[in-house]
């Protein structure tokens, strides 16, 4: 593939998912988290594609990508279509990175499908449950969408956005990006927030892994579950610099930080070769 980026789309399971592709060299599929489209990776791609076939893609139900927008995520379903989407590009196994709920789902693709999965590059995963506070944990997000079934989904992220750390005034927000905040709240909070990963098959499977967090994240939820989930692989944890959205807010800083991390696994995946 040239460096010029294409537009396509999958058929899979009764969706059509749009998928943006460009740069050259190994497959790197970007998984976006939730209330956000891909268009949240535009500016990462294009520092990426230089060294890696990046694709980005909008998920099943979200904005150009069509899919039942009345049931619940299904965590399985949201694996399955990433996994489609590997082999449908017909270029072996993918790095992968997810940030948020995107890491969640990278994740469960790796769990799922580990033969897809060259390495993987967890960015603050909510996987609240393998925290030890899990259980309050669970009653913050059970309030979010108790408020989002009395108020509505505009005060329902405002109670969200509450639980985020390390922003600025000056900093892109988390919000409707893509009319998709509406859809967020009804169907996708939930499933992403109670997910629980089988690390113990992870670890068992050998795909390498590595958790990230910024350290403007300090200890929110979800950078304290990139460091659990690190320990309990027993893999590399990466301080990057930066809040929940660094990758959107300081690219070129986020590309500089993660390109390295990328290297170091390509070259032990050429040594195992």
């Amino acid at each position: 593939m040239d460096q010029n980026s294409k537009t396509a789309t999958l058929h899979t399971e009764g969706a059509d998912i749009v998928y943006d592709c460009e740069g050259q060299g190994p497959l790197l599929l970007l998984i976006v988290g939730g209330n956000g489209d891909s268009r949240r990776y535009i500016p990462l791609s294009a520092r990426l594609a230089g060294s890696y076939t990046v694709v980005r893609y909008d998920r099943r139900a979200s904005t150009r990508s069509s899919g039942d927008t009345g049931i619940d995520m299904d965590m399985a379903q949201q694996s399955r279509d990433a996994a489609a989407l590997i082999r449908a590009l017909g270029l072996g196994p993918a790095y992968v990175f997810g940030n948020s709920g995107g890491a969640s789902i990278a994740i469960k693709l790796t769990e799922d499908h580990p033969e897809l999965v060259r390495a993987l590059v967890a960015h603050e995963p909510p996987v609240m449950r393998i925290l030890h506070d899990a259980q309050q944990q669970m009653a913050m997000i059970d309030e979010v969408f108790s408020a989002f079934q009395q108020h509505g989904a505009q005060v329902a992220m405002r109670k969200f956005a509450q639980t985020l750390v390390g922003f600025d005034k000056g900093d892109m927000a988390p919000g409707d990006q893509g009319g998709n905040m509406e859809y967020f709240m009804a169907h996708e909070y939930l499933p992403i927030g109670r997910y629980l990963p089988n690390l113990d098959k992870i670890r068992r499977d050998g795909v390498p892994v590595v958790t990230c967090a910024g350290s403007a994240s300090v200890d929110a939820y979800y950078a304290r579950t990139a460091r659990v989930m690190a320990n309990l692989l027993a893999c590399p944890y990466v301080e990057m610099a930066g809040n929940h959205l660094a990758f959107v807010i300081a690219p070129d800083l986020f590309a500089a930080e993660l390109l390295p991390i990328l290297q170091r696994l390509r070259e032990a995946d050429t040594l195992l070769a």
